[in-house]
């Protein structure tokens, strides 16, 4: 069925309108898009970590005015019009009543429309536009995309802010070495902030916490409960609250399997919902036996250290691990290989950064090293994962503390977490 003409005038009216409504702040991400390739843009991540923002920023850059077309999918409208052909409808009411130089498509949330793959496969093929889109689901874009549209479409990660993008939208520019001095004590003041409240843009902007727990609803109603029809909402529920509070930490499916009295496949099952609608990741332990790595137990880390503290009042208390949260999701921001790594005589190392199939940094996260007890274990992990796997360097995160050890012909570099964050840590 065709959808109404007047309608779809009016949709893409309102949603040209809606780019001109709020003050717009940059995202880093923004320079690892690629606009000149006909390749297929494709951006990820949780909702409300500005994604639809980011696609303005993008529409702004290149001062467009009548040569593109921006549609939400999460617009009520579409609620009755999810047929994949309304894509292909709207691109002609475009034509028809808007401009006929057409040359970019920006679809937001474009999960929400069924069988879209096939219309965007289509398009990518048989026309000269250059398409962005966007959606809340990594299976959703990630996988079927991959299964579609092979070597035709390149993915954006968009997670909530990181510690620069924070400072940034607080008012607080950070370019140089030089800045990070200078501003030492205003950053450490935001740090803390930054740990509490983390990295949604509007709770930022709003300074506002109470947002996070909608978000979470949102989160488990909108991209789990209503997507893959699940009936036992308390179950899911019950078990994303009991992650986040395991931020940071290893978690097995047969705790959860028996906390929540389901069976393996719906523990498994729903672990994977968490996983594709960001609210959860799992990292995984390293093994050059892909045998030994793929039957080991996985970390858990939140997707924003404000949300987790929103839901679970033992993570809230818990400074260590919300520090190495905070460490993890500025990793996965830069880097797509990253796992935690035992040693083999049992000493955990927190992560093991590779690149290129090599060995690129081990890091050890720890609110201090005041204890001496803590001071040995920490540094005594790392000296042995750095034999094991002939590394030279390593460092140890932590929330203020500087020094550089040497031992043997090896150097632990420790560092306060926010200045690490800052110059990116290598």
């Amino acid at each position: 069925m065709k959808i109404n003409k007047d309608k779809a005038i009016k949709i893409i009216s309102f949603w040209h309108e809606s780019l001109d409504n709020g003050k717009l702040f940059s995202r880093e991400v923004i320079e690892s898009v690629d606009f000149d390739s006909k390749e297929i843009v494709d951006i990820i991540g949780p909702r409300r970590s500005g994604k639809s923002s980011l696609l303005k920023l993008i529409i702004n850059r290149f001062d467009m005015t009548d040569n593109f077309l921006y549609v939400n999918f999460e617009d009520p409208f579409f609620i009755e019009n999810r047929d994949a052909n309304v894509i292909e409808e709207l691109i002609e009411v475009y034509n028809e009543y808007f401009s006929k130089n057409l040359k970019y498509l920006f679809f937001d949330e474009i999960q929400e429309i069924e069988n879209w793959e096939k219309v965007i496969r289509k398009l990518r093929d048989g026309t000269n536009y250059k398409i962005f889109i966007t959606g809340s689901s990594s299976v959703l874009l990630s996988k079927e995309l991959s299964s579609l549209i092979t070597g035709r479409h390149l993915t954006t990660k968009m997670l909530p802010l990181n510690f620069r993008e924070y400072l940034f939208f607080e008012k607080i520019n950070i370019d140089s070495h030089k800045d990070i001095v200078l501003k030492e004590k205003i950053i450490n003041k935001k740090f803390e902030e930054y740990m509490s409240i983390g990295g949604f843009p509007a709770v930022v902007l709003n300074n506002n916490r109470e947002l996070l727990k909608d978000y979470f609803y949102d989160f488990l109603q909108k991209d789990i409960v209503a997507r893959y029809d699940i009936r036992d909402k308390d179950a899911i529920e019950k078990m994303a609250i009991f992650l986040m509070s395991n931020s940071s930490k290893i978690v097995s499916i047969s705790s959860m399997k028996k906390a929540f009295d389901l069976s393996f496949e719906s523990v498994t099952k729903y672990l994977e919902y968490l996983k594709d609608a960001f609210v959860v990741f799992e990292l995984n332990q390293f093994s050059f036996s892909l045998k030994k790595q793929n039957k080991a137990l996985s970390k858990v880390y939140s997707i924003d250290t404000g949300l987790a503290q929103s839901v679970s009042f033992s993570f809230s208390k818990n400074s260590g691990r919300i520090l190495e949260n905070i460490i993890f999701l500025h990793l996965i921001h830069k880097f797509d290989s990253i796992y935690y790594y035992k040693t083999k005589n049992d000493l955990e190392v927190d992560f093991l950064v590779r690149e290129n199939q090599r060995n690129k940094q081990l890091i050890q996260v720890c609110w201090d090293l005041e204890d001496e007890k803590t001071r040995k274990r920490e540094i005594r992990a790392l000296a042995v994962a750095m034999d094991e796997l002939k590394m030279k360097n390593a460092i140890i995160i932590t929330r203020d503390e500087s020094e550089e050890l040497v031992l043997e012909k090896k150097k632990i570099t420790v560092i306060p977490a926010w200045k690490w964050l800052l110059e990116n840590g290598f």
